[in-house]
């Protein structure tokens, strides 16, 4: 009798532990194998998971996980907007100012929320789900977008009415540039399977086609000095000065020197070298140049000033001069490129 007993003790015993091992594996929540709650169905949201060893890291990775496979996405409809970019510009630009096409998808997506989580009884690790609402992200963009639409029909109507063809070109490039973040937005629009932006007047190629226009129309002439320190009178020219100047600008995607039917744009360069009484035997010389890029109207007031100075030395008088000539015909030119591409939009002065 005692063994029977026993027997149906064991015998519900184990069946209790079946009943039970059946509940763990039943209380996984069906998100974390993919199966998403319908209030967070693929239609309506982007979602990924995310595990950790506690919470805060579960939450972290999700959303993290979120971003890198909404840039993944977001990579490949951006090749798709630069491709109908050139396309509708009839072609690629080799300029440094107008062919760069920066794509930055590493996105952090502010929006994303992680409604879920879920500890795991038997590893301790934790599970969590980021999604982002397609619709609210949508209507994010479209607010995003309609700023920059805003802008952009600003530089277009400054491009048109600017009588400095150098001001001009900078509001030209500026409405190509807006026109490249707004193909952006539109990309990452699509990657929602949403048509987010509102319809805007002209399409980043024609915009950079007609950046490229003004490009061309221009035609730069570089004059390269060395001035009187007393007088600031021209006493030689300075062919390795202006050849800088001009080097630079032709990788920017400029014409140097007389172009027909091309509005002439001058750089006067001017250098001075004056030597400095230190009572060494090694002799010091200084240099102080400026440079200016000048209206093709002389009503108009200079667009672009620059200055360099510095001070070089050798024991021979002769030698301390050419050195601070050279350093002062690098740093000068320098100068005056890193001015240019920032009054363009392309980089930071120093």
């Amino acid at each position: 009798m005692k063994k029977k007993i026993r027997k149906e003790w064991f015998g519900a015993m184990m069946l209790a532990l079946g009943f039970m091992a059946c509940a763990g594996i039943e209380s996984t929540p069906a998100w974390v194998s993919g199966e998403l709650p319908a209030e967070y169905a693929r239609k309506r949201f982007v979602s990924a998971l995310g595990t950790g060893e506690d919470l805060s890291a579960a939450r972290a990775t999700a959303k993290g996980e979120l971003s890198r496979i909404f840039s993944a996405r977001l990579d490949s409809e951006l090749l798709l907007s630069e491709n109908e970019t050139v396309l509708d510009g009839r072609s690629s630009q080799s300029s440094t100012l107008l062919g760069t096409t920066k794509i930055t998808t590493a996105l952090e997506l502010q929006a994303a929320e992680v409604p879920l989580h879920w500890e795991d009884p038997k590893t301790g690790t934790f599970w969590a789900l980021a999604v982002l609402e397609r619709e609210a992200e949508c209507r994010r963009i479209g607010v995003e977008a309609r700023d920059l639409i805003t802008r952009l029909d600003g530089e277009v109507d400054a491009a048109g009415v600017a009588a400095n063809p150098l001001a001009a070109l900078r509001a030209a490039l500026g409405a190509a540039r807006l026109g490249g973040a707004l193909d952006e937005l539109q990309a990452r629009g699509r990657v929602l399977g949403r048509v987010c932006l509102p319809p805007r007047s002209q399409a980043t190629g024609t915009l950079r086609r007609a950046a490229d226009d003004r490009m061309r129309s221009l035609a730069f002439s570089v004059r390269g000095s060395e001035v009187d320190p007393a007088n600031g009178e021209a006493i030689g020219t300075l062919p390795q000065l202006r050849e800088e100047i001009a080097s630079n600008l032709s990788r920017l995607g400029f014409q140097v020197g007389p172009i027909s039917g091309a509005e002439s744009v001058t750089v006067d360069a001017r250098l001075r070298l004056l030597p400095v009484t230190r009572g060494t035997e090694w002799v010091e010389f200084r240099f102080e140049g400026s440079a200016e890029i000048a209206s093709v109207r002389p009503q108009e007031p200079t667009l672009i000033v620059v200055e360099a100075e510095g001070t070089e030395s050798h024991p021979e008088p002769s030698s301390a001069r050419l050195r601070a000539r050279r350093a002062g015909e690098q740093a000068l030119a320098a100068a005056l490129d890193r001015r240019l591409k920032s009054y363009l939009g392309e980089g930071t002065e120093d």
